[in-house]
């Protein structure tokens, strides 16, 4: 066995009991099944550098012609592989949430045009002093959640924050609504806010 197999061996079994190593398009990879229908491709990653960072494909499906990559993360470094990867099984999860769970689903839904306004990657804070808090628009900001960014806020007939937000992600900005303990998830602006239309009032108590 070559230093280089002894390398991706060893990443493989560090990553986890869920990865493995083979080979894809002549090259030795490492590979992880969801089992949701998706997986991952570590690319790159046949070498004894520990400094060589990786691509990693997000597949749908793993049989051509029926197979399709839905994203692609590049210049991972070696340590940040398994949190990508995670959040990738996240997103994957979320596409099967709005039904995007075929090739034909995903790749109408990859190559639409979407406008996506930049949002901020971590959450902040607004502390409110006073009796029951009142939030406006210009408040969206702090409804920021991970990878998903506050596009509209609106509030239940109790009067409790309602987030409609889109994901960063520029090919597959998936939408959500979130109130409560709830999560719906959405292929399109116009979809989410169709949900919410006789469900929510606006900032100011008007009905959606």
């Amino acid at each position: 066995m070559s230093n280089r197999d002894s390398s991706i061996r060893a990443l493989a079994k560090r990553l986890g009991k869920d990865y493995r190593v083979t080979v894809i398009d002549l090259e030795p990879v490492v590979y992880r099944d969801f089992g949701n229908g998706f997986n991952v491709e570590i690319s790159g990653m046949y070498t004894t550098s520990m400094r060589k960072k990786a691509t990693i494909y997000l597949w749908h499906g793993d049989k051509q012609p029926d197979c399709i990559i839905v994203k692609t993360v590049h210049d991972v470094c070696r340590e940040d592989i398994g949190s990508v990867v995670e959040d990738l099984h996240d997103f994957s999860e979320d596409l099967i949430h709005i039904g995007k769970d075929n090739r034909e689903s995903i790749f109408n839904l990859k190559f639409k045009a979407w406008n996506m306004a930049k949002g901020r990657a971590t959450m902040t804070c607004k502390i409110i002093y006073g009796s029951a808090p009142k939030f406006t628009e210009s408040d969206r900001r702090y409804f920021d959640r991970g990878n998903y960014s506050c596009k509209a806020l609106l509030q239940d007939r109790k009067g409790r924050p309602v987030v409609i937000s889109q994901n960063k992600d520029k090919d597959l900005p998936i939408w959500k609504v979130v109130f409560g303990f709830s999560s719906i998830f959405f292929g399109t602006y116009e979809e989410a806010i169709a949900y919410c239309r006789g469900r929510f009032q606006d900032s100011s108590g008007k009905a959606v």
